[in-house]
């Protein structure tokens, strides 16, 4: 078994970190302090989580743990956009709850409630004093042989912050191209990711639940995550599958790193000590270095899963070459590690795991 990597059949690893952070997502909520509607909330909430415990799931929608978790890293106050958000997802409630603060959106839609009612017999916002229906989910999208959405809403409190040199954020765009030429580009990734690394794909509705469109690019491809919002990629669509499903693999990779971040600090030097990076130009903290080898071995391992099935995309010149340019980052990436890490004993193991599989692999 390796340690936040490529999982053995039927793994739970990464599904019970998910859990924790989701309990720490509703610590959140339940300790905010605020006005007595907010109080009234905490006093119902518990009491649904005691009868019906698979509430706590909900805290894990996309739309409701990135503004938590940016409220819990103590980036700003985003109760008031996941509680409507959070609300909305919970069906057959054991008693009624009246939320009576304003929001302005919910489920992708613009909306000017002043209010939202839940009941046993469904949820309603309040619009000039009259209840009206909930919206019904505007501008997502499943990619085909996948539970993973490609969605138009950035619910991400952070996502115009940006800490790559080449970007400048990531606002959402299809980049002048069809929802239908995305959907077919990402299934035909997913497609490489199910051949090539099978059991992560197996494993994968644990730390990938949402796609962020922001652009087409033609020549070099982009791509971001964030610890406040695991479970989210933004991306540019690339022309190549196998860029594009290397990008998948690279991000939700991420997401797992993140999760796990909330609960162990994997390297007591990941943010103190700069270094170079064998994947960026500029300088980055140890941990970024850690984000890197823990994302790029997994996607050596996807190319030797493509390489070993006989995919056509694997016999390509520029696959080889790409795939020893990999191989190659990775040790870099391995050696300064190795060389400068003080690591939590979480981190040691999955340093160690690393380089176990990265020795395997070249």
């Amino acid at each position: 078994m390796s340690f936040l990597l490529v999982p053995e059949p039927g793994e739970q690893t990464t599904a019970r970190l998910a859990k924790k952070v989701r309990l720490l997502a509703l610590k959140t909520l339940l300790e905010a302090r605020g006005d007595l509607s907010l109080r009234r909330l905490q006093v119902w909430l518990t009491r649904q989580l005691k009868r019906r415990p698979s509430t706590l799931d909900l805290l894990g929608h996309p739309d409701v743990l990135a503004p938590l978790l940016v409220q819990r890293a103590g980036l700003g106050e985003h109760l008031d956009a996941a509680i409507p958000e959070l609300l909305a997802l919970i069906e057959q409630p054991d008693e009624d709850l009246l939320w009576d603060r304003p929001f302005q959106q919910i489920r992708g839609c613009r909306v000017q409630a002043e209010g939202l009612f839940l009941g046993r017999s469904g949820t309603e916002l309040r619009v000039d004093g009259q209840p009206s229906p909930l919206p019904s989910p505007q501008g997502r999208w499943t990619v085909p042989g996948t539970q993973v959405e490609l969605c138009l809403r950035d619910t991400n409190p952070l996502s115009m912050m940006e800490a790559h040199p080449d970007k400048e954020g990531n606002a959402v765009s299809l980049g002048e191209r069809p929802v239908e030429d995305w959907l077919a580009a990402l299934a035909q990734a997913f497609e490489l990711i199910r051949v090539g690394l099978p059991t992560w794909f197996a494993e994968m509705p644990a730390y990938l639940r949402r796609l962020v469109p922001v652009g087409y690019e033609p020549e070099k491809h982009l791509s971001a995550s964030y610890r406040e919002a695991p479970g989210i990629v933004w991306l540019t669509l690339h022309p190549d599958p196998v860029t594009m499903a290397e990008a998948l693999v690279h991000e939700a990779q991420h997401s797992k790193l993140n999760l796990l971040s909330w609960l162990d600090p994997v390297l007591h030097n990941g943010q103190s000590l700069w270094t170079e990076s064998p994947v960026r130009p500029d300088m980055r903290p140890l941990m970024g270095v850690m984000l890197a080898a823990h994302a790029f071995v997994p996607v050596a391992q996807l190319h030797q899963g493509l390489a070993e099935a006989g995919h056509p995309l694997a016999q390509r010149p520029e696959f080889r070459v790409r795939k020893q340019q990999v191989l190659d980052t990775n040790a870099r990436s391995l050696e300064i590690l190795e060389t400068y890490s003080e690591a939590s004993p979480s981190g040691q193991r999955l340093l160690n795991d690393l380089s176990t599989l990265h020795g395997a692999l070249a």
